[in-house]
């Protein structure tokens, strides 16, 4: 029986998922991303669920496609092409269905799909050895797996058009000053960090942590009016809940708030 692609462990409602084939430093294969989808899918059913963090087995986090599997595909007749790289993206980008915090622990390099799985990410914490890169335009190759949509996002369009047609390589204080990335650390401490950003933010009311999110991506594709109604309808649905009561009150008795993500 193959060795699995994908390796999870969860703790206190926190998984941590690893892309698992060090050998070949964690190469996105279409194997490995049914695998990815399968478990993102068995993550978004769990009630306990409250994190994700991602990273990879060994030292890179990926180095992303199977050179060897994209020499076939230059083979294979372009309408054939579409719908398996469009599947492809799918399985990989399911975790955005996630509606709890998923962090990417980038713990070596993460090029082509591996630096754009990491960038659909909420949040990337770096090891100081991380190096990101998008060589796709080097060997011809348009950029896929969500690049052109969320890089120009994160970094703005200029600094996504030099990445994406320069295929330049990027360290990880590069990435943090140009807000690629959020933290970097040693690589000793970048479980620990992510792990514990995750239980931060676990420990929030689990609606409004939801509803954050959900807010955040939606205003994305929207205009400031309609930002401003979201924001006040839910609003006033966390008003309803015991969350936001013991929230105030435990503000102004000046303790920590026991939250239970009631109604």
């Amino acid at each position: 029986m193959a060795e699995p692609k994908i390796l999870t462990e969860s703790q206190d409602g926190i998984t941590l998922l690893r892309l698992h084939d060090p050998d070949s430093l964690n190469p996105m294969s279409y194997e490995m991303s049914r695998e990815f989808r399968e478990a993102i899918e068995a993550l978004s059913r769990d009630p306990s669920a409250r994190g994700l963090v991602i990273t990879g087995s060994g030292r890179a986090f990926s180095a992303g496609g199977n050179i060897k599997a994209l020499k076939e595909r230059a083979r294979t007749p372009a309408f054939r092409l579409f719908e398996q790289g469009r599947q492809y993206s799918l399985n990989f980008l399911s975790l955005r269905m996630l509606r709890i915090p998923v962090i990417a622990a980038v713990n070596g390099h993460a090029l082509g799909a591996g630096a754009c799985l990491a960038m659909a990410c909420d949040i990337r914490i770096a090891s100081e050895n991380a190096q990101f890169g998008f060589p796709f335009v080097r060997i011809g190759m348009h950029p896929g797996l969500g690049a052109t949509y969320f890089l120009p996002r994160i970094v703005g369009l200029a600094k996504a058009y030099e990445l994406l047609t320069t295929c330049e390589l990027i360290d990880a204080p590069e990435a943090l000053r140009i807000g690629m990335v959020s933290r970097v650390v040693s690589p000793e401490e970048l479980i620990p960090a992510a792990m514990g950003l995750a239980r931060k933010i676990a420990a929030m009311p689990l609606l409004t942590v939801r509803m954050v999110k959900d807010s955040l991506y939606a205003h994305l594709e929207t205009d400031l009016e309609t930002a401003i109604g979201r924001e006040a309808a839910n609003q006033a649905i966390t008003f309803t809940t015991e969350d936001i009561r013991e929230g105030i009150a435990a503000l102004l008795e000046r303790r920590t708030p026991q939250f239970k993500d009631l109604p």
